[in-house]
């Protein structure tokens, strides 16, 4: 890959933390071209550095050379796994963990969809919550199935037999195990009849709708399955307006805003809510990432942790200290970092006060 030195590395939330050239995109490609020439070799510690990313995806948006650096990044990280390279120990942890428990949080699967406080039955609809929202967000799965509920969305959810989507894994490059995952989902799927997919997450979301289908292709399995973030279903279904008293900024998580261009919808949501929008200074797709996705926060932590502070910053800047999101992996975060200084709102949230009985 051709890359010119245009000093848009300094957009990189990650380079912006560390402040080292080996941090930035351009660093990252300069090592690469060092090795492929055999000028140095890779080791652990290069691999530690070429790790040092959400993959967010703000260097595609700004790279004058228009390079896929998503791609390249993801694709880069699955060679070093093949290569048995990586994943470093923290990502290889929790690859363990999820081939035991189907889920990276060890969270018994028999107790996946206990936040679910109504019985639903069977339907062609899915209601996909995902592990964060399933296990560490529950809120935003318990707002998120009331909200479909009071909007008539007949749906179903699958508990014990909904499995990790693998996003975790193809971002850092493992997609032996990102596969198994979707061969146990799309098989309880066809199995059930789903023909609809709804999901809270970004990550989920693009990984069923861009991932998977590909997924399918190399397995010779047919894939029609519609596929929609819950946003775009709450924008599209929510009729009325609410009367919310609230002044808020809404953070655009990188999966749903840079990677699949989902911006307006969450945006109509809040704006219908009632509620007072101010907007952030990087929003949509030049959004500051809030650190914890690509294993960023899981191998390093205290990187994800200081990126999200600057977010936080970001927000406050804005008179408000109401964050509203809508990924449970950005609300999981912000809301750590952040503390009592912030309060982190779930757009599945505020659908539900909008119509609410």
């Amino acid at each position: 890959m051709d890359c010119i030195k245009c000093g848009l590395c300094n957009v990189c939330p990650v380079f912006k933390v560390e402040k080292l050239e080996s941090a930035s995109p351009r660093g990252k490609l300069i090592l690469l071209s060092e090795i492929k020439r055999g000028a140095i070799k890779l080791d652990v510690r290069i691999t530690k550095e070429l790790y040092k990313c959400s993959v967010c995806g703000i260097c595609s948006e700004v790279c004058p050379s228009n390079l896929d650096l998503v791609t390249f990044w993801e694709n880069v990280r699955e060679e070093l796994v093949n290569k048995k390279i990586a994943p470093l120990p923290v990502h290889r942890k929790v690859r363990d963990i999820t081939y035991r428990e189907f889920n990276p949080y060890g969270g018994d699967q028999q107790k996946r969809a206990e936040w679910l406080n109504f019985s639903v039955g069977k339907s062609r609809t899915l209601y996909f919550a995902g592990c964060t929202a399933s296990f560490k967000a529950q809120n935003i799965a318990k707002a998120t199935a009331n909200s479909l509920r009071n909007l008539g969305v007949e749906f179903t959810v699958m508990g014990a037999q909904e499995f990790c989507c693998g996003s975790p894994f193809l971002r850092t490059g493992q997609k032996d195990i990102a596969k198994m995952l979707f061969t146990k989902n799309i098989k309880t799927w066809q199995r059930e009849g789903i023909e609809e997919i709804i999901t809270s997450c970004p990550g989920c979301y693009k990984t069923i709708k861009e991932d998977y289908p590909k997924f399918a292709e190399e397995s010779k399995i047919e894939f029609n399955l519609e596929v929609k973030h819950v946003s775009t279903v709450f924008a599209e279904e929510i009729k009325k307006t609410g009367s919310i008293d609230l002044i808020a900024t809404y953070h655009d998580p990188c999966h749903l805003g840079r990677h699949m261009g989902i911006y307006e919808a969450p945006r109509d949501v809040i704006r219908r809510s009632g509620i007072k929008l101010v907007e952030m200074e990087r929003i949509r797709e030049f959004s500051l990432c809030c650190g914890a996705g690509g294993g960023l926060r899981t191998q390093f932590k205290e990187i994800a942790i200081a990126i999200a502070e600057e977010r936080i910053k970001e927000a406050l800047a804005t008179g408000t200290n109401v964050i509203i999101t809508s990924c449970p992996f950005c609300e999981y975060n912000l809301s750590r970092v952040g503390g009592s200084r912030v309060r982190i709102l779930d757009l599945s949230e505020i659908a539900e006060k909008i119509i609410s009985p």
